[in-house]
């Protein structure tokens, strides 16, 4: 398979799940960086299932995480944030990426 697909194949598997799809929608309409604790609040989740969907997330490439250090009170918080990305599929665009790939 041509890396064009995996790449597509990986995100559209991401993407795939109802509780993911929330996280997305959740991170693009705050618009900002949000801590893991954050987005489980406001998803009504456990910080656990959220930290495996956004792992997912990340690996596909549609959300990037930073740890930030918090000196003051000795702890570390990861922030994740939405990239830019976007899905156009149809057969015409399939086809062309398979001839190319």
């Amino acid at each position: 398979m041509c890396k064009e697909l995996e790449e597509l194949a990986k995100k559209l598997d991401a993407l795939g799940h109802p509780l993911r799809l929330k996280i997305v929608a959740l991170l693009a309409k705050e618009g900002r960086s949000m801590y893991l604790s954050e987005i489980a609040s406001k998803l009504g989740i456990s910080r656990a299932l959220a930290k495996i969907h956004l792992k997912k997330l990340e690996e596909a490439g549609i959300v990037v995480s930073k740890i930030i250090v918090l000196e003051d009170e000795a702890r570390a918080m990861r922030f994740y944030k939405l990239k830019e990305f976007r899905i156009n599929i149809s057969p015409e665009i399939l086809k062309e990426v398979c001839r190319n790939g």
